[in-house]
């Protein structure tokens, strides 16, 4: 059976509970839905499988360490961040066999001081480091590679385990894994929700061209999700 996988922790559960309730209202029990935490962290109402393990303090090595624990060799499953939501099917049907990431289409200069001082990103941009979106990994019938990635973070300082470390890991994975890694356009899967957005319109063009996520960032995911929620309830 297909597969969505998301990570979380903590006691506030209820944006976890909006990605759960978006994909069971917009697929009809068409995937396996598994969450990935710590032995701590409640089991979200609605999914099928929960992989509990002892996870690290810093929320970057704990992420990639959850999701090397999801068996992937024989299913297509997409890794998907928790304050995300289903808002029309997704077709696996479209992805090859093996393993698929989104470029990034904005390319900013890093600020280099937050959340804390990154040396390594003075005068640098995204594209440089970080070219690739982690809110929606597909990994269709191959090995699972983030036990990869996870031990390529645990060797970086101590900064990016607290922060950024996923995508420069990915990033470092990547490169010595060029042949392994296909591309589908974040346009067409995944529309970032941004504070300007006006919810009726942008949720009506997003049903109407058939994009499957929409996900929320920062402080936006505690404000916006439920509105968007409230939308699809509609």
């Amino acid at each position: 059976m297909d597969q969505i996988v998301f990570f979380w922790v903590g006691e506030n559960l209820s944006i976890p509970n909006y990605f759960v309730n978006s994909i069971i209202l917009t697929s009809e029990k068409k995937f396996k839905i598994i969450q990935v935490t710590d032995f701590k962290t409640e089991e979200i109402k609605g999914v099928d499988k929960c992989l509990r393990t002892e996870l690290p303090r810093d929320i970057m090595t704990a992420r990639l360490k959850a999701y090397s624990l999801v068996e992937t060799f024989n299913s297509k499953t997409i890794f998907c961040d928790a304050d995300t939501l289903m808002i029309n099917t997704f077709d696996f049907s479209k992805f090859k066999k093996g393993y698929h990431i989104m470029k990034r289409i904005k390319n900013d200069m890093i600020n280099h001081n937050h959340p804390e001082h990154y040396p390594e990103f003075k005068n640098k941009y995204f594209m440089d480091l970080m070219p690739f979106l982690f809110g929606a990994i597909i990994i269709n019938q191959e090995k699972n590679f983030f036990k990869n990635v996870y031990n390529i973070c645990l060797k970086l300082p101590s900064r990016f385990h607290r922060w950024y470390g996923d995508q420069i890991s990915l990033h470092i994975y990547y490169l010595d894994n060029k042949s392994k890694f296909n591309f589908f356009k974040q346009n067409e899967y995944m529309h970032i929700v941004s504070k300007n957005d006006d919810p009726d319109a942008e949720f009506n063009f997003l049903i109407k061209n058939k994009i499957p996520f929409i996900t929320f960032k920062g402080s936006i995911s505690k404000k916006r999700i439920g509105e968007y929620f409230n939308l699809m309830c509609n």
